[in-house]
């Protein structure tokens, strides 16, 4: 009789555990990050179906992001100030925040859900006591793999309003997943075409948010492999660059530079109405090339990115929607109604180099610096804050080869330089970017800690930041080290210290009752006296917020003829104070909750 008990070594080999994929092992370590109540979904309208997306699958959303007392910071959706372009991740592949990775994968085929990532939430819905919630799985989780736009209130409590409007197994054809492929109707055979094979094809071609750009026609369209070139110069759709003639040289080493002298023809017509040409430079021009320099906002900036991508010779066809053609641009000519799409055929005959200093006086090459300068003060004059700060840190970047002979040219660079840099930070500060203004003031005050200037700018960043020890300190010290800008200090002290008053007296109204309450009880942020009783004239919340920045917008402004004109102001603060979390569903209508 056989042993009934089977020797070791002749049991079957355990099978071998599944090694986990980097993919799924950083999606596994983010998923720990979860704690019970750190994401919740309202359902705010059912999809259809049973079927949810899964990894693989490109999601289609459109997302409205709202403070908790239902201020919209970003949105995607045109009523809301956004493009109306919606968002498009793949699961698994594309880089998002965590609340959507653990979130999209729940709904379904139209659904409208609202996600709620919050640190502390308290309300009193009857389904639920109290929940603690962490920002820490949106934009503030640690090695968060997406950064959040400048002034993106990350750190506070947020509501996301999704609405799932597709999904869809993607084919990923560019692995930094700007191409992905849908397939509608699968083809036959094996075969694909390739280099140099031609190419019969109808087209489509629609924007992000559904608008046809190039409406489908009986006549296709015929093209070589590697003899054309599609570019998505925005990434959405919107701006499209096909090459129709090659250029000659290599791309894009033999590309214009910015601040090269360039001369095109191009033809340009409305999108609707191919047939309707507004100018062309070969008969509206006598014939000749539109000239222009690159980078001070002489064209279009759809026209110049385009151009910018092209080689001597190239022939391209441009489709450019409104906001990059003539909206944001003086419509010149007059018969460009406004929102309209453009198409242009654009002729790049050739550019001229930016000039080289080598060889240039000091006087000569000052001479130049200062032309540069004033067109960036034409461009911050005209709005164009980018191409402003492109025009002074060029001149900073080339100034790193000057090497002035004596005093007195070293003086007249010195104070040339310090100049832009502060032109510079005065960019920054209408772009919303105070830490940047604050490090490149700080530029100027290590080689001289005493610049007024310098000092009262930096003041107004921090100001401007919240940081108002620091603004006084700058505000003082302006006095201490020159009388005759005590005004514009005085004037700058006097602001500081409103915008203080105004920052408490906010915060009071808005914490008013939240530590009276027994322990155990709820309480509701900025619940006051009632609608009647109040005195406040300037109404509340987000209109209140808008008023005050605007006359304090007014106040900031010092002397007209002290040269530290300043009219740039700070954020509203009411979008950063806790309201009551109650509003969240009371305000939506929303009636049920699922912790994800």
């Amino acid at each position: 009789m056989a042993h009934a008990d089977a020797d070791a070594g002749d049991l079957p080999p355990p099978p071998a555990k599944k090694k986990k994929s980097p993919t799924e092992e950083e999606a596994e370590k983010r998923r720990k990050k979860l704690t019970p109540g750190s994401l919740m979904k309202g359902l705010i309208r059912s999809g259809g179906g049973d079927a949810t997306p899964a990894e693989g699958d490109q999601v289609i959303v459109h997302c409205t992001t709202r403070t908790i007392d239902g201020i919209i910071v970003n949105s995607t959706r045109r009523e809301h100030g956004g493009k109306g372009v919606p968002l498009r991740f793949v699961l698994g592949k594309s880089k998002m925040i965590l609340g959507f990775a653990e979130g999209f994968p729940t709904m379904l085929m139209g659904e409208i859900a609202m996600v709620v990532l919050r640190k502390y939430l308290s309300f009193s819905h009857s389904i639920f006591s109290q929940f603690k919630m962490k920002p820490q799985i949106h934009y503030a989780e640690e090695d968060c793999p997406v950064t959040a736009p400048d002034g993106f209130p990350k750190d506070d409590e947020l509501q996301f309003e999704i609405e799932m409007l597709d999904f869809f197994k993607a084919k990923i054809v560019a692995e930094d997943l700007g191409v992905v492929k849908k397939i509608i109707d699968e083809g036959k055979g094996w075969e694909t075409p390739r280099e140099p094979y031609e190419v019969t094809a109808r087209i489509t071609a629609r924007t992000g948010d559904g608008k046809e750009l190039l409406p489908s026609k009986e006549e296709p369209y015929f093209f070589t492999i590697g003899k054309s070139e599609v570019r998505d110069m925005l990434g959405d759709g919107r701006l499209i660059k096909r090459r129709v003639v090659d250029g000659k040289g290599e791309f894009p080493m033999d590309c214009p530079l910015h601040d090269s002298l360039l001369r095109v023809h191009y033809k340009g017509m409305l999108l609707d109405e191919p047939k309707s040409i507004f100018y062309d430079t070969r008969v509206d021009n006598h014939g000749e090339p539109l000239e222009f320099c690159s980078g001070e906002g002489l064209v279009p900036e759809g026209f110049e990115m385009c151009v910018r991508l092209m080689l001597p010779g190239e022939k391209s066809i441009v489709t450019c929607p409104p906001d990059f053609a003539y909206d944001k641009f003086p419509r010149l000519p007059a018969n460009v109604p406004e929102g309209a799409h453009v198409q242009w055929e654009i002729e790049l005959l050739g550019f001229e180099m930016p000039k080289d200093w080598t060889g240039f006086t000091f006087q000569e090459i000052m001479d130049d610096a200062e032309k540069i300068k004033t067109t960036g003060n034409r461009l911050f004059k005209e709005g164009k804050f980018e191409l402003a700060k492109a025009k002074y840190e060029k001149v900073l970047r080339e100034y790193n080869h000057v090497h002035p002979q004596d005093d007195d040219e070293g003086k007249i660079f010195a104070n040339s330089r310090s100049s832009l840099h502060l032109n510079v930070a005065a960019c920054y500060q209408k772009m919303g970017e105070y830490r940047k203004s604050i490090d490149t003031c700080n530029k100027v005050l290590e080689a001289n800690p005493v610049h007024v200037k310098a000092l009262y700018r930096r003041g107004m960043s921090y100001m401007l930041l919240g940081d108002f020890d620091d603004a006084k300190k700058d505000f003082e010290k302006m006095i201490a080290v020159d009388k005759s800008s005590e005004p514009d200090a005085t004037a700058a002290l006097n602001k500081l210290k409103q915008t203080i008053q105004e920052t408490e007296k906010k915060a009071r109204k808005q914490f008013k009752g939240l530590f009276d309450k027994k322990p155990g009880e709820i309480s509701e942020v900025g619940v006051g006296e009632p609608e009647g009783n109040k005195t406040d004239t300037t109404g509340s919340g987000e209109a209140a917020s808008t008023a005050d920045r605007d006359t304090d917008a007014k106040e900031a402004i010092p002397r007209a003829d002290s040269g530290l004109a300043f009219e740039e102001e700070r954020p509203g603060l009411l979008a950063r104070i806790w309201p009551s979390a109650s509003r969240i569903f009371s305000s939506l209508g929303l009636n049920r909750c699922t912790i994800l």
